[in-house]
């Protein structure tokens, strides 16, 4: 009896810290992508674009890639802090993919939360 509690509290450990995981990740990206298009706004509107990138830089550097690095694979936090180092430069060359390079900072955070979520492919 004994071991089955144990292996029953496991088990509910287990849930409990992939739930907190994921809801972890699905309100930084929340946030993230609050901070993400205000950039873009700024950038249509052509004024307070390099304010929010750093806005951006810091909400990345200070409490996405610092929460999420024991949670998430390095490779997908690599990928956005490169895309995130990019814009700077973008912006202020007036590239024209500034708002695709923004896109796909989106998509890697989406990446980032559809790897979270479980699903049978992972367990097999």
């Amino acid at each position: 009896m004994k071991r089955l509690i144990v292996s029953l509290s496991i088990i509910a450990i287990i849930l409990v810290v992939g739930i907190f995981a994921i809801m972890t990740v699905s309100n930084k990206n929340d946030r993230l992508y609050g901070k993400i298009e205000a950039v873009i706004e700024a950038y249509e509107a052509g004024s307070g674009v390099s304010e929010r990138i750093g806005e951006l830089e810091r909400f990345f550097e200070g409490e996405y890639a610092r929460r999420l690095c024991s949670v998430v694979s390095d490779r997908y936090l690599g990928e956005m802090s490169a895309i995130i180092s990019k814009l700077r430069p973008m912006s202020e060359s007036g590239c024209d993919e500034f708002t695709a390079e923004c896109a796909a900072l989106k998509e890697a955070a989406r990446k980032i939360y559809l790897s979270e979520l479980p699903g049978l492919e992972r367990i097999l």
